[in-house]
């Protein structure tokens, strides 16, 4: 079943303003509002749009339950498929993790360059 109340989620989740949802997706505001409140269903080409909006899949707007005997084994014990994955870490995860470890490596590299020109600074004061 659509889940309309999902779009007003990840706008308020992303902050985004309603009205670059409507105008990307090329409906107006109250229809917009319709598919929120459960009105009505937008059609396969504004759904599409809106999980591209969203970078999202389209799964995200409905209510499904998908038995998990279904899931297929994608890697090193993690199974699913979508954005239904289980197992030791799922995709969001990993994409939370890789930013942070890229985050720390910048920090390190940059601790790295302070300590390079502090240790440079040294030696030319002890040439003096």
């Amino acid at each position: 079943m659509f889940n309309g109340q999902k779009i007003s989620e990840l706008i308020e989740e992303r902050k985004i303003a309603k009205k670059d949802v409507y105008d990307h997706i090329g409906v107006t505001k109250s229809q917009l509002d319709n598919y929120i409140k459960g009105k009505n269903i937008p059609g396969s080409e504004k759904l599409e749009s809106l999980a591209d909006f969203f970078g999202c899949s389209i799964e995200i707007f409905f209510n499904r339950e998908i038995d998990l005997k279904d899931n297929i084994h994608i890697g090193h014990q993690v199974n699913g498929h979508d954005n239904n994955v289980s197992g030791d870490i799922s995709l969001s995860e990993c994409k939370k993790e890789l930013e942070l470890t890229q985050k720390l490596l910048k920090e390190k590299d940059e601790r790295i360059k302070e300590k390079d020109e502090m240790i440079t600074l040294l030696k030319q004061q002890l040439n003096k």
